[in-house]
């Protein structure tokens, strides 16, 4: 609900910004082809730069960034604390159908393989691959929105400069009115430039750093638990492990309510 109300406040701050431009200045702050030069060159030199798939996927994910970041499903430790205690005794089948409904799909398959009983080297060494494949993958993405940053202003000032070509071209036969008027929209690209690389393309890197950072730290915690499973620790402890994850790693900013049940519960 604060989220929502977070990016409604948004539209309509870019609503009466753009209706305040339209009263002082009219259709002067609207440049189309120095926004498509801006728009069509940055995507054009990323994809140079990273290859077509990768912006393509990017692009794709955008609208995602908007939302909030997914949570572990709350039922989810109940179910792993379920599948930790089957497994201490001796149902292992009732455990496997028990890991079989866990939804979060980093804990769903490490959970599996630690109870396939694969030697211990390999099931780390299996889950720390999905983590390198996870954080390789985030810092492409934001690799590529740093890309996009770094060149929107200089497409921006690419429109300029081949907007004032064209006013100086006309110079001779044109009057002081519009030479301000030409001027004034040859500038708007170096301003839409400025405003993707500042208001769009930098903080969606930044989000998207945050947002990595804590997917890994929740996967480096789950690696843990999966590991202690391996090991057939107890489950209560393994539950207390899974009560100190922080709020950052377990997706949720309050967890009360969210934490795993206790053993007691688990067998009620």
């Amino acid at each position: 609900m604060r989220s929502k109300f977070f990016f409604i406040l948004i539209g309509l701050s870019g609503i009466l910004l753009l209706a305040l431009l339209w009263r002082t200045v009219g259709l002067v702050w609207l440049n189309l082809p120095g926004l498509v030069l801006v728009v069509g060159g940055t995507l054009l030199a990323s994809v140079i730069g990273h290859s077509a798939q990768p912006v393509r996927d990017l692009l794709r994910r955008l609208p995602t960034l908007f939302h909030a970041p997914a949570t572990i499903p709350g039922d989810d430790y109940k179910r792993f604390l379920q599948v930790a205690d089957l497994c201490r005794r001796g149902n292992v089948r009732s455990a496997e159908k028990a890991a079989m409904a866990i939804q979060q799909p980093f804990l769903r398959a490490g959970t599996r393989l630690a109870l396939d009983r694969h030697n211990g080297e390999e099931l780390g060494r299996m889950l720390q691959w999905r983590i390198r494949r996870q954080k390789e993958s985030d810092n492409g993405d934001i690799r590529i929105l740093r890309t996009m940053a770094t060149f929107a202003p200089a497409f921006g000032m690419l429109g300029t400069l081949l907007g004032l070509v064209w006013l100086l071209g006309d110079l001779g036969q044109a009057g002081l009115d519009y030479i301000g008027v030409a001027m004034g929209f040859a500038l708007m690209s170096t301003l839409y430039g400025l405003l993707a690389a500042n208001l769009l393309f930098r903080p969606l890197a930044l989000k998207l750093e945050d947002r990595s950072r804590q997917q890994l730290l929740q996967m480096n915690f789950l690696m843990d638990a999966i590991l202690m499973l391996y090991e057939r620790q107890h489950p209560v402890l393994i539950g207390e492990f899974l009560n100190s994850m922080p709020p950052e790693a377990s997706g949720h900013s309050n967890d009360a309510g969210l934490r795993p049940l206790s053993l007691q519960r688990l067998r009620a």
